[in-house]
């Protein structure tokens, strides 16, 4: 595994059910936070030239209101015209190991001006290759 990026964030109210669990859809969110965190690091945009083909969520643990989570993502495969990246959602705990919450993966395509997918541009190959 390359380089993994690492972004914090708390558990929000808002992120929550009924029961005060974070709702299952908001791991797709936290994603997002890691991978436009990621991108900003790497100095490249991210915009509607990078639309998701694939998405997968395996849950381990759940999250509740206040929780402190740290979004691990890191590049897995480059291909032609896309690229995949892995997140792991951790709950950070004072003084222990950090708890695995859920670990998932996106799969992104390229696209070109034409809105039609497009082998990746030199910038992305080479932060990607860099991260590897």
């Amino acid at each position: 595994m390359g380089r993994t990026f690492l972004t914090t964030t708390r558990v929000r109210f808002a992120e929550t059910d009924a029961a005060g669990i974070v709702y299952y859809n908001n791991y797709f969110i936290y994603f997002e936070l890691g991978r436009v965190e990621m991108f900003r690091e790497l100095e490249l945009p991210y915009n509607w030239r990078l639309p998701i083909a694939e998405a997968y969520c395996d849950f381990k643990a759940s999250a509740r209101f206040d929780d402190a989570l740290e979004i691990r993502s890191h590049l897995t495969e480059i291909r032609r015209c896309g690229f995949r990246i892995t997140h792991e959602v951790y709950r950070l705990e004072d003084g222990s190991e950090s708890e695995l919450l859920v670990k998932g993966f996106v799969a992104m395509v390229y696209f070109g001006d034409d809105r039609q997918p497009a082998a990746l541009p030199v910038d992305f190959k080479a932060a990607f290759s860099d991260s590897m």
